[in-house]
C-alpha cells in the first residue's frame, strides 16, 4: 500500500504540470469561444432590430389596408341597400 502510495505521490506533479496546460489551452479556447458569441449576438440584436422596423411598417399598411377595406364593404351594402351617394366609386 505505502508503495502505491508512493507512486502516486511521484507522477504527481507531472499530472498537475499536464493539467495547468491543458488549462491554459481550454481558457483560451472558451474566451474565443466567447467573443465569438458576443458577435453573434450584436448581428443577431441588429438583425432583430431590422425585423422589428419591417414588421411595424407591415402592421400599419395591413392596418390600413383593414380599415379601406371596412369602409369599402360598408359602402357596398348601402349601394345594395338602394343608398345612391354609396355607389359612387370618387
Amino acid at each position: 500500500m505505502r508503495i502505491l502510495f508512493a507512486l502516486m505521490l511521484a507522477f504527481m506533479p507531472a499530472v498537475a504540470l499536464a493539467q495547468s496546460d491543458e488549462d491554459a489551452a481550454h481558457r483560451a479556447d472558451r474566451q474565443t469561444t466567447e467573443d465569438l458569441n458576443r458577435s453573434a449576438a450584436r448581428a443577431v440584436d441588429q438583425r432583430n432590430a431590422a425585423n422589428d422596423a419591417t414588421l411595424a411598417r407591415y402592421r400599419d399598411a395591413r392596418e390600413a389596408y383593414q380599415r379601406q377595406r371596412e369602409a369599402w364593404r360598408r359602402r357596398l351594402a348601402a349601394c345594395q341597400a338602394g343608398d345612391a351617394r354609396a355607389c359612387d366609386p370618387g
